[in-house]
């Protein structure tokens, strides 16, 4: 790395990361922090695996490693899967390599080939995309040069993630296929496909065809190199640019610009490491202020009685609302939110079906006309009261699931909440929680059977008898009281024509007892 060689300390930058980066895989971290890496993006046929085997160089026969590789792959990766998203860390020690850390990303797929499972193409894409969207990672994006480079599924999926081109790194492949009178000189000099951090070439050592049609035996890597050299020395297309293509420049290039990228990230990576030390140092402190560190069976179960009996205090907490926080002046929580839902937000959702005195009228003089059909009637058929009543009664179903659903949800995160103070133990905190919504959704289940049985009850029969039943209670139950003894043989509705004008009639509510006709008019009510 010439352009740091003043700078010892530069060349330790990017051992730190690959060690941070070792470490939080080792242990199977989940943490936030993006370190800075270059992914390999690339399709199965770019020649993605020939460019990283000529970065890598000479030092062992490369075969062992990517048998290594295999061995590994085949450890993680089911038959089922195709594909895992586990990284498979592989150092390599020689004075023959630069300094430098490549991620290999899986090779992109258009269709299953056989045996491979029908979401294989879904599955690499998702797992390309999860690291080129850090915005701390560099894209090498290889191209066969050979294709319509606007459609290369590279910088297709790089563009995805970095639209304006910042991050990628366009590497050229297959310089040496293009056929006669072709070649990417424009592409090479960004003219074509803008990148800001340009386009590399290289001609790769795999299998060729010589000058009489015959395919070449694959070249080592030094002689690929000798190759790729005297390729680009040759073509008048490139001879100019040569100090500018070629494996060599592109391991320099990817060297130092992962450098500079990580010096450009370190603030904030040291902001967040410094972040995460805190939390972690804290959560440390909590284990130590427990007293659950006797392994002892006697000590395990007086730990979790604790724990359980914590676990309730705080929940019970959070729905009586005593012991208050300042975080509790700002917001309502726990239990005053479900008393919220009954207080307020039930009876406004029971208001929208009420249906108002003038309509259910209306609706009740339509169903009386369609239950008579063209016959005319004198007292007033019950079934259009109990319909209409039935109708009403029915619309308060909905509201009553839904205020299960909005109390169900509250408790819900009551849960989440209460049993987070666990989060020293995952494992018990995460079956804590599990054990409990399972039990929360079972009582979800029969609160609402019992509400929908109840409701039925209510429809199943309608008491006529009631005085909400009565449009004109004031009047009929003054005429009842004065007269206990008399007998009520028919009671309802009465139409009457006045005589006034042709079909001019007024309808009378009545009572007929056994010895008296008595009838109201709205007036009278």
């Amino acid at each position: 790395m010439a352009t740091h060689a003043g700078n010892p300390n530069m060349e330790l930058l990017i051992p730190m990361i690959n060690q941070l980066q070792h470490i939080f895989t080792s242990v199977n971290a989940k943490l936030t922090l993006t370190l800075p890496q270059i992914a390999v993006v690339g399709a199965q046929s770019a020649g993605k695996r020939s460019v990283l085997e000529n970065i890598v160089g000479r030092f062992i026969n490369y075969a062992d490693v990517r048998a290594e590789i295999e061995n590994d792959t085949k450890a993680i990766v089911r038959d089922d899967m195709g594909v895992s998203s586990l990284p498979i860390n592989l150092t390599i020690y020689s004075p023959h390599v630069v300094n430098l850390t490549l991620v290999d990303l899986p090779g992109m797929v258009k269709v299953p080939s056989l045996g491979q499972p029908a979401d294989i193409v879904k599955k690499i894409d998702d797992i390309i995309l999860e690291y080129i969207s850090n915005e701390n990672c560099l894209i090498l994006a290889v191209t066969p040069a050979n294709i319509d480079l606007v459609t290369s599924d590279a910088l297709v999926m790089a563009r995805s993630r970095d639209p304006m081109g910042k991050r990628t790194i366009g590497v050229l492949t297959k310089l040496d296929m293009m056929g006669k009178g072709h070649n990417a000189r424009d592409v090479l000099l960004n003219k074509v496909v803008v990148l800001e951090r340009g386009f590399i070439g290289v001609v790769l050592r795999g299998q060729r065809l010589d000058e009489y049609g015959r395919i070449s035996k694959e070249l080592d890597i030094p002689g690929a190199l000798e190759h790729e050299r005297q390729f680009f020395q040759n073509d008048p297309a490139y001879r100019d640019i040569a100090d500018r293509l070629g494996v060599p420049y592109l391991q320099r290039t990817l060297s130092i610009q992962l450098t500079e990228h990580i010096l450009k990230c370190l603030p904030d990576l040291q902001r967040e490491l410094q972040s995460r030390h805190r939390d972690l140092a804290k959560e440390v402190a909590e284990y130590r202020a427990s007293a659950t560190f006797d392994t002892s069976t006697t000590s395990d179960t007086k730990a979790l009685v604790g724990l359980t009996h914590e676990l309730h205090e705080t929940f019970d907490t959070a729905l009586q609302g005593t012991h208050l926080k300042e975080a509790d002046l700002k917001t309502l929580t726990g239990g005053a939110r479900i008393a919220n839902i009954f207080r307020e937000r039930f009876p406004f959702e029971l208001v929208k079906t009420e249906l108002q005195d003038k309509d259910m009228r209306n609706q009740t003089i339509v169903a009386i006309k369609n239950i008579r059909g063209f016959r005319s009637g004198l007292f007033t058929p019950d079934e259009a009261f109990e319909y209409i009543v039935q109708m009403q009664i029915s619309k308060f179903e909905d509201p009553v699931m839904k205020c299960i659903d909005m109390v169900v949800s509250e408790l819900l995160s009551v849960i989440h909440e209460t049993a987070n103070k666990m989060k020293r133990y995952p494992l018990l905190r995460q079956v804590t929680e599990d054990l409990l919504t399972q039990y929360l959704r079972e009582r979800d289940i029969a609160t609402k059977q019992a509400c929908s049985a109840y409701i039925q009850t209510q429809l199943s029969y309608i008491n006529t008898n009631n005085e909400d039943f009565i449009g004109f209670a004031g009047q009929y139950f003054c005429f009842f009281s004065l007269k206990e003894k008399r007998t009520v043989i028919r009671k309802g509705f009465l139409r009457v024509h006045t005589g006034v004008k042709l079909f001019q009639a007024k309808d009378y509510f009545f009572v007929l007892s056994t010895d008296n006709l008595s009838w109201f008019t709205d007036l009278d009510a």
